[in-house]
């Protein structure tokens, strides 16, 4: 219960920040006032505050008190996420295009050390999502972004740098929340699945410009998805 208090708690007051009710440099009130201006526990302020420390909306000074950072300075990839959320699943421009020009920096280099290094038990994981991408059947968009986020993934751990399967699975709530609405159209699931079997192709092969080049394609297919959706909703494009 008070989990679901404190998630929620977070959620109202990084809206207060992102909205401007709080500026870069603002100091808190006390966290007793807080729990009594939003009709909470101490304990459940407490907590948020620490999650919301985390993500890089605020600065915890020991016997000074607790003031609202500037997120791009100070925020974590969790900050990703409270910007979706406050946005109601869109991203500003600027931060839409860092996503994807990281994620396309990130992913063709894994795709490009999966050809070259891919061990035989990891070649068998790629293959194992692809056999479930063959009998998948379509209920609902997070059957789709889940068994996608598992062949990248895969592609990830191939690429025998540790980092990088880190750094997905950080991003991991982002992508999910991003992919739940491109595959809100289930159309595009057969072209994409096909660009995951050619790069499986380019890996197994061990042909390191074609699998690069073949994650360039899925990436570039999402992304024209992506901002024709958002085009059409009025966001980002």
């Amino acid at each position: 219960m008070r989990d679901r208090m404190e998630d929620t708690f977070v959620k109202r007051f990084e809206t207060e920040i992102l909205s401007g009710q709080y500026v870069p440099g603002d100091r808190l009130p006390a966290e007793r006032d807080l729990a009594e201006s939003h009709g909470v526990s101490r304990p459940v302020v407490h907590g948020a505050m620490r999650q919301l420390a985390a993500r890089g909306l605020l600065r915890i000074e020991a016997r000074r008190g607790i003031f609202v950072s500037d997120f791009r300075r100070e925020g974590s990839v969790e900050m990703l996420l409270s910007l979706i959320n406050f946005a109601g699943g869109d991203l500003a421009p600027g931060i839409l295009d860092g996503l994807l020009e990281m994620r396309l920096l990130i992913e063709t280099e894994t795709a490009r050390l999966a050809a070259l290094r891919a061990a035989p038990d990891e070649l068998a994981d790629i293959e194992r999502v692809l056999a479930r991408e063959v009998l998948f059947e379509y209920r609902e968009p997070r059957d789709a972004t889940l068994i996608d986020f598992d062949f990248h993934f895969a592609v990830a751990l191939a690429s025998g740098n540790s980092v990088y399967p880190l750094l997905l699975n950080s991003l991991k709530k982002v992508y999910e929340k991003l992919l739940d609405r491109y595959y809100a159209d289930p159309s595009v699931i057969p072209e994409v699945f096909e660009m995951h079997r050619n790069l499986a192709k380019a890996i197994e092969a061990q042909s390191p410009g074609r699998a690069s080049e073949a994650m360039r394609q899925i990436l570039d297919f999402g992304e024209a998805g992506l901002r024709a959706l958002m085009a059409s909703r009025g966001g980002p494009s």
